[in-house]
C-alpha cells in the first residue's frame, strides 16, 4: 500500500512537470530543428522515462490493462501502439518513436492512477481539477507571451480543457443532488470565464454542438435556458452589426477574409492530403508529417491542426480507420451512460462530443503530446474507470434480474394462495 502512494504521488508529480514544461516553461525554436535534442527535450525525455519506469512498478498498472481490452479505450491503445511502430518507416525514427512513447506515457498514468481512487466522487474531483490545472497553466503561458489582451489571450489550448470541464459540470449539475449540484455549478461558472476569454473559433464551435445535444435536457431547468437563449441572441446581433466586433473577438484581429481560409490551415491541409496520397497504407510515421510539410507542398508546423488529417497523413488508412472506430464505440458508451442515467454519463457525453469536434482544428486525438491531452486523457480515464464500469454492472444486473423472474421461467407462474 505504501508503496502504490509513492508511484502515486511520483506519477502526479511527474505529469504535473510534463505540463508545466510546454505551458509556463515552453521554449520556442525554429521549427527546422524540432528534432535537435536540446535541454528542453532532455528535460522531456527524462520525464517520460520516469513515468514508464514508474508505470513498469506501479502494482495496478497490470490490471489497468487487462480491464482497457474490455472498453473502447483499448482501441486507442491500439492507435497509440501503431503510432510507436511506425517508427519503422518514419523519415526520423528516434523522433517519431520518442512522440508516440510520450502519449503513451501520459495516456498510461492517468488510467492508472484514476484506478486508484476509492470512489467516484473523488476520482470526479481529481478529473476536474486535471482540467482546471491544465487550463490555468496554459491560460498564464498565453499572459506572459501575448499580454493581457483579446489577441493575446486568443488560443485552442486552455479553451479546450475550460470548455470541456464546462460542458461537463453543467451537464452533471442537471442530474445532480443539491450538494452536488452547488458544487457543478462553481466549477462551471470558473470553466466558463476561460472558455470565453479564450475567444477559440474551434473550441466555440464545439461547446456550441455539444449545447445542441443538451439542450433536451436543459428544457427541464429554465433557469438555465432562458439565461443562455438571451445571451445567444444578444450575441448574434452585436456581432451581425459589426464586424469589427467579428474581428476582434471571434477572430482574435484577423479579418474574415482571413477566416474563410481558415487562417491558412486549408493550404497546410492540402500538403498533409498530397502526403497521404504518397503512402496511403501507412503514411509516413506518427507525429513527422507536419513537421516535415514543406516536402508536401505545405508548410513546416508544429502540428497539422487536425487531429484526423493527423491520423491519416501519418498513419495512413490503417491509423485513421482505428482512430475512427475509437471514436465510434466512445460515443456509443458515452450514449448508453448516459440513457441509464449513470453519474458522470451525460458529463462525458457532452465534452466528448466538443473534443471530437474540436480535433478538426487541433490535434487532441491523433497527434503529439500536447498539454490539452492530459485534460483529455483524465476524462476519458474517469469515464472508463466509473462511469463506464458502473453503467455495465447495471445493465449485467438487469440482465440477471430478468432471467430470474417469472415470466423468463420456462415453468409456469404458481398461482397466489
Amino acid at each position: 500500500m505504501r508503496l502504490t502512494r509513492l508511484v502515486d504521488f511520483g506519477l502526479w508529480a511527474l505529469l504535473l512537470l510534463t505540463v508545466l514544461r510546454t505551458t509556463l516553461l515552453v521554449r520556442r525554436r525554429d521549427t527546422a530543428e524540432f528534432d535537435a535534442v536540446d535541454n528542453s527535450a532532455t528535460i522531456a525525455i527524462a520525464l517520460i522515462v520516469g513515468i514508464v519506469v514508474l508505470l513498469m512498478v506501479h502494482p495496478r498498472a497490470r490490471g489497468a490493462l487487462v480491464r482497457l481490452q474490455t472498453s473502447s479505450a483499448f482501441y486507442l491503445l491500439l492507435y497509440l501502439a501503431l503510432a510507436a511502430l511506425s517508427a519503422f518507416w518514419s523519415v526520423i525514427p528516434e523522433f517519431t518513436l520518442f512522440r508516440a512513447g510520450e502519449v503513451i506515457a501520459v495516456f498510461g498514468a492517468l488510467f492508472v492512477l484514476m484506478e486508484g481512487f476509492d470512489n467516484w466522487r473523488n476520482a470526479e474531483r481529481a478529473m476536474l481539477g486535471v482540467l482546471m490545472v491544465v487550463t490555468v497553466l496554459a491560460f498564464f503561458q498565453r499572459v506572459t507571451t501575448g499580454g493581457v489582451s483579446m489577441e493575446g489571450l486568443h488560443t485552442n489550448v486552455y479553451t479546450v480543457t475550460a470548455g470541456m470541464g464546462f460542458l461537463y459540470t453543467l451537464a452533471e449539475s442537471l442530474r445532480a443532488d443539491p450538494r452536488r449540484k452547488m458544487m457543478m455549478r462553481r466549477w462551471m461558472v470558473a470553466f466558463l470565464l476561460f472558455a470565453v476569454v479564450g475567444t477559440s473559433a474551434g473550441s466555440n464551435i464545439g461547446i456550441a454542438v455539444a449545447m445542441l445535444i443538451l439542450l433536451p435536457f436543459l428544457s427541464q431547468s429554465k433557469v438555465v435556458l432562458i439565461p443562455a437563449g438571451l445571451a445567444c441572441v444578444a450575441l448574434a446581433v452585436v456581432m451581425g452589426a459589426s464586424e469589427q466586433v467579428v474581428s476582434t473577438t471571434l477572430l482574435s484581429g484577423r479579418s474574415i477574409e482571413e477566416a474563410e481560409t481558415l487562417t491558412g490551415r486549408m493550404f497546410l491541409w492540402q500538403g498533409y492530403w498530397n502526403a497521404f496520397l504518397d503512402s496511403p497504407l501507412i503514411g509516413h510515421g506518427f507525429a513527422i508529417v507536419a513537421r516535415i510539410g514543406d516536402q508536401f507542398g505545405g508548410l513546416a508546423t508544429t502540428n497539422a491542426h487536425n487531429g484526423f488529417i493527423e491520423a491519416g497523413a501519418g498513419l495512413g488508412l490503417l491509423g485513421f480507420g482505428l482512430l475512427c472506430y475509437y471514436c465510434y464505440r466512445l460515443v456509443l458508451e458515452t450514449i448508453a451512460a448516459t440513457r441509464a442515467r449513470i453519474i458522470g454519463g451525460l458529463g462525458c457525453l457532452v465534452a466528448v462530443v466538443m473534443m471530437l469536434v474540436n480535433n478538426n482544428s487541433k490535434s487532441l486525438l491523433g497527434g503529439a503530446y500536447d498539454p490539452t491531452m492530459l485534460g483529455v486523457f483524465a476524462l476519458l480515464a474517469f469515464f472508463h474507470s466509473y462511469t463506464l464500469r458502473a453503467t455495465r454492472e447495471q445493465a449485467a444486473q438487469r440482465r440477471a434480474e430478468r432471467a430470474q423472474s417469472p415470466e423468463a421461467s420456462a415453468r409456469p407462474t404458481p398461482a397466489r394462495p
